[in-house]
């Protein structure tokens, strides 16, 4: 299985033998309304982001086109501009791809009035793809189903991950990140059963207990936090929030190890570790 970020694009491409998915997360079609509220006032962005997306299912020819959640922006209603640009959106893909898969986030609320049956929404605890190798994908605003621990790689959004550079004048500036963080995973599942409220016993393994409660044998060993698709949004500075500062239970979780995270930006330059990035005086 093939498994890469589509640089420069905040995309992952995924092709395992004839079957070829692309990914993207975050969205938020109708955020410009929320910047002509707080006086910012700039044209509609959805025909841009059709644009650049096609682009890329010209040049990569995918069979499926994933969408991590978060594909609207108003929670918890929809707006009058979310309702013509979400739908015609995802029409202009339906045409474009063989399969269209919605993995609902936090803002994708009521998502199922703005799609037709040619999109298939799933749980928003999301799905596995990959038969050989299997790849976990949800949002990461909440724990997903069980049965995704059975996936050695978890693939999240949410986050809208950047990294802050500081100028020689103090000038702040934040890129998008890539994030590819190693799982303990015995930590991991101990937070989920945690969550679940359940306690594994004085001498029990909790991926013992996770096998024994729900059938799944935990795999997971690799997280990748998605950078967000609009380029508008901003995000979180991962080298300078601290870890309870960021956004989802799984990345909170003590099964993360974030500090030795690789960051890469979205032309595929690595910057190092998030700790080796975090000693840098900002």
């Amino acid at each position: 299985m093939l498994v890469k970020p589509y640089t420069p694009w905040p995309i992952l491409l995924v092709e395992e033998g004839k079957e070829k998915n692309i990914i993207l997360s975050d969205i938020h079609l109708g955020y410009e309304l929320e910047l002509v509220e707080a006086g910012i006032s700039i044209p509609s962005q959805t025909e841009r982001f059709k644009e650049m997306l096609l682009r890329v299912i010209e040049e990569t020819k995918p069979d499926r086109l994933i969408i991590l959640g978060d594909l609207k922006h108003t929670i918890p209603k929809i707006s009058s501009k979310e309702w013509v640009d979400t739908s015609s959106f995802l029409r202009e893909f339906e045409k474009n791809v063989e399969t269209l898969l919605i993995i609902p986030g936090n803002h994708d609320g009521k998502i199922s009035y703005l799609s037709s049956p040619k999109t298939i929404i799933s749980s928003s605890r999301g799905v596995i793809i990959g038969k050989k190798e299997k790849i976990g994908l949800f949002h990461g605003h909440t724990w997903p189903s069980p049965k995704l621990f059975e996936a050695k790689m978890w693939v999240i959004g949410h986050n809208h991950p950047t990294i802050q550079f500081r100028g020689a004048f103090g000038f702040k500036t934040s890129k998008s990140i890539w994030v590819k963080a190693p799982v303990e995973v015995e930590k991991l599942v101990y937070s989920f059963l945690k969550h679940r409220g359940i306690t594994p016993g004085k001498n029990q393994a909790p991926k013992q207990l996770l096998a024994e409660r729900y059938n799944v044998y935990a795999k997971c060993s690799e997280l990748v936090i998605m950078p967000a698709f609009n380029d508008l949004l901003g995000g979180i500075p991962f080298n300078v929030k601290s870890k309870n500062e960021l956004l989802g239970p799984v990345v909170r979780s003590d099964g993360v190890l974030l500090e030795k995270a690789e960051i890469f930006l979205l032309d595929g330059t690595y910057l190092g570790t998030l700790k080796e990035l975090e000693k840098i005086s900002w």
